[in-house]
């Protein structure tokens, strides 16, 4: 979708498609003509249906800066807080509206914020005569536009899903103000501040006891176990994406069909598609065929009498020489020296 970087220690952090989402149709909705200016990859976010769809938040970053360049708009945090509606965080979203009371409310979005986005994890409680709903990053990759985004939607939905529409709130957040501070004067109503050493936003603790105005107990549980389905099926679905390339892999390794590209045409996807969400479990198509591969050589090592030649072809190398540099590189040993240790099972 996006040209971005991503750590070879941690796969990157990710969010839910609707943030990207809610950039374009901002984009869309104050200046249409400029859409023509964007990579044709993030339009199709517009019509994406996959509930678990993904974005890297490097993605999400490039995209933000640019819909704020063409937009000629420094900040675009407030506006999209202002934009974002419970019902964009699709199942989860619902879940929250039919909760009984703030506190229940502020329970699910704990529970289930790795639906919306893995950077920051939520913590809540009380402190004294105030509540709190703080965030906390989940590795070192963090980001104060979402931060301050997060917290400014809560702000705003908690005062519609309560009727409290004069609630004051007050916020915290690390890094330095933005040139125009009002905006977010005017979605907390309360004191905002930054360069702070956490994300985070209070209220009084009697707040915690507010009803929803949605609720609808009969409803209510039944989204929940919805969510929780969408929240196992969210943290299957990476792995299921790798055992299959895993197997595309193993069965292609002499066919001399194993580029990225071939393989993403098997899944029925783009490469760029396939490349970016390994990625996004730290996963690298090219070790990946290396581990295949080794997996693969050993076990003929030690389980067959097939001759190092042969299985240079089998494995998809040039030749034994090939075959003999790539094992030595995985095991430090050769590949006669690997099946001299491992002797063959007994009949």
């Amino acid at each position: 979708m996006l040209i971005r970087t991503s750590s070879p220690l941690h796969a990157p952090r990710t969010l839910h498609v609707t943030y990207a989402r809610m950039l374009l149709s901002q984009l869309q909705q104050a200046r249409p003509d400029l859409l023509m200016n964007l990579n044709p990859d993030c339009l199709r976010l517009l019509d994406e249906v996959d509930p678990l769809a993904r974005c890297t938040l490097a993605e999400w970053h490039a995209l933000m800066d640019q819909v704020e360049h063409l937009l000629e708009m420094p900040d675009l945090v407030p506006q999209l807080a202002e934009q974002f509606k419970p019902w964009h965080a699709g199942l989860l979203g619902f879940t929250l509206m039919t909760s009984g009371t703030v506190v229940e409310m502020a329970a699910l979005l704990q529970r289930f914020h790795h639906l919306l986005n893995d950077v920051y994890r939520v913590d809540r409680g009380l402190d004294g005569a105030r509540f709190y709903l703080r965030l906390s990053a989940t590795s070192g990759e963090r980001s104060r536009r979402l931060a301050r985004l997060s917290l400014s939607v809560w702000a705003l939905r908690l005062r519609w899903l309560t009727g409290q529409a004069t609630l004051k709130l007050d916020a915290s957040f690390e890094g330095p103000a933005p040139d125009d501070v009002a905006p977010y004067r005017r979605i907390f109503g309360g004191a905002v501040r930054f360069d702070q050493e956490q994300d985070a936003m209070w209220g009084d603790a009697s707040c915690v006891d507010l009803p929803i105005v949605s609720r609808d107990t009969s409803s209510h549980s039944l989204l929940q176990s919805q969510a929780l389905k969408q929240l196992e099926q969210l943290s299957r679905q990476e792995d299921r994406l790798v055992d299959k390339v895993q197997s595309l892999i193993r069965s292609r390794l002499d066919s001399g069909e194993l580029s990225l590209e071939d393989i993403a045409a098997a899944l029925k996807m783009p490469s760029r598609t396939l490349q970016r969400r390994l990625e996004e479990v730290g996963a690298n198509f090219r070790l990946m065929v290396d581990e295949v591969r080794r997996a693969q050589a050993e076990h003929y090592l030690s389980m067959t009498t097939v001759t190092l030649s042969e299985l240079a072809g089998m494995l998809g190398f040039a030749d034994h020489a090939s075959f003999n540099r790539a094992f030595k590189r995985w095991t430090g040993v050769s590949p006669g020296a690997f099946r001299r240790a491992s002797p063959l099972p007994k009949a």
